[in-house]
């Protein structure tokens, strides 16, 4: 069996205090799956040798916990019918009503590796953190969001299921930081950067000496809904920011460009409160902060 991972999630939940709380997870599909193991550690970290074998099942996908006195810590492993076991699932914490919130992982670290071979061809960066917590990662590219993921192993620009994919970015230095939260929380555990030369360190090309940006309103702002398209004369792979009155509304890095969206064709069309809006398009090159051109457009909704 080559198991790519263990189980996607593990999430628990409650029917009553009564029967207590219930582990449900994600099957996996591989063919000659024989059933899970439940894992159990009243500490962190918490591993197969330093946890409890609850149970071993058969290919059900729930199992329930009950309502164990203190705060305990579960996982979720796959094996198939010669015995080989998976990686381990998410980890899920129970706490009794009335207890204290569960500590923090001892000395969380974020560890990144850079991938492929960013001075010829395409390369990115694995992340990863010893908080054995149920956590996500924010992934950024020069300092703008690139993907949020909530779920092993932790990629850039994405992963495969066991390491990072690879990509090309620009030729340039190029900034990637994976920051680590508790699953569903603002709650930050670690982050880390690394700093990445794409291509040779001699100055990039000049771009091309036509780079006008364009924008048309479309609808029918007097009366009715209305949006504006954007393009540019840039033929590179690019990306826009598009801010409506100041504020970044949203980013776009496929053509059409459009606010406040597009439909593949055109922009989409809505209304934003009756007065004066100004919609702005900023150009860069896709993946970095390199601008190359801007322009906006002050709209009048409604009546003056």
């Amino acid at each position: 069996m080559n198991w790519i991972r263990a189980i996607a999630c593990v999430l628990m939940c409650w029917a009553s205090t009564a029967w207590g709380a219930t582990l449900i997870w994600n099957g996996n599909s591989e063919p000659d799956l024989a059933g899970y193991r439940i894992y159990q550690c009243t500490l962190l970290p918490c591993t197969q040798s330093s946890g409890t074998l609850l149970a071993t099942l058969g290919t059900g996908t729930s199992f329930n916990i009950g309502t164990p006195a203190s705060t305990s810590y579960y996982f979720i492993t796959a094996y198939d019918s010669t015995n080989n076991e998976s990686g381990t699932s998410n980890f899920v914490t129970f706490t009794p009503v009335g207890s204290s919130p569960p500590p923090p992982s001892p000395m969380t670290t974020v560890r990144l590796t850079v991938v492929g071979n960013p001075a010829a061809s395409m390369w990115g960066v694995e992340g990863d953190t010893t908080d054995l917590r149920n956590v996500m990662a924010t992934v950024f590219l020069d300092g703008v969001v690139h993907h949020v993921e909530h779920n092993v192993p932790y990629g850039f620009p994405s992963d495969n299921g066991l390491t990072a994919t690879t990509g090309q970015f620009g030729t340039g230095s190029h900034t990637v930081e994976f920051v680590f939260y508790l699953e569903g929380t603002t709650t930050e555990i670690g982050r880390a950067d690394v700093t990445v030369q794409e291509g040779s360190s001699s100055a990039p090309p000049p771009p091309p000496a036509m780079r006008n940006v364009n924008l048309t309103v479309v609808g029918f702002p007097a009366a009715g809904m209305w949006g504006v398209e954007g393009s540019t004369t840039d033929f590179r792979d690019v990306m826009a920011t598009v801010l409506l009155d100041g504020v970044v509304h949203h980013i776009e890095h496929n053509a059409p460009y459009g606010f406040p969206h597009d439909n593949g064709l055109t922009a989409t069309t809505g209304r934003f409160g009756s007065g004066s809006h100004k919609v702005e398009f900023v150009f860069y090159l896709e993946g970095t902060t390199t601008e190359i051109g801007r322009a906006n457009v002050t709209v009048q909704e409604g009546s003056p």
